[in-house]
């Protein structure tokens, strides 16, 4: 049976760790200008690939939800995908994104998939 202590320093290494990661929360509209509703929602995490609904967007919002990058040189980039997989060659977009919500214009794009990188 683990100790006490044992039990506390995996605890903290796995909250270190989620910590490093950053968690990336999205939102579609089909508006522009990020107007409500919003039709497609979703958190990222870094070097995840996650499919949403396939509806067409004309504007969506991206903040950093939780963590950050490993390298402080690096920031947290959310890319846009029209088919699943997060394949390079179905990428429409890319932006960087920081801990403030940022409304980014896109034009009437179907996004399949996510995906959010540190570069």
């Amino acid at each position: 049976m683990p100790s006490l202590l044992t039990k506390a320093t995996l605890l903290l290494t796995s909250l270190t760790l989620a910590a490093a990661t950053p968690l990336v929360s999205y939102a579609g509209y089909y508006y522009e200008n990020c107007t409500d509703p919003s039709i497609t929602t979703a958190n990222i995490a870094r070097s995840a690939c996650v499919n949403v609904e396939n509806f067409p967007i004309n504007s969506f919002t991206a903040y950093i939800f939780s963590g950050a990058c490993d390298d402080s040189a690096t920031s947290p980039v959310l890319s846009v995908y029209t088919a699943s997989g997060c394949s390079a060659d179905d990428l429409v977009e890319s932006v960087e994104v920081t801990d403030e919500k940022t409304c980014f214009a896109i034009d009437d794009v179907t996004a399949v998939s996510l995906g959010v990188e540190c570069v």
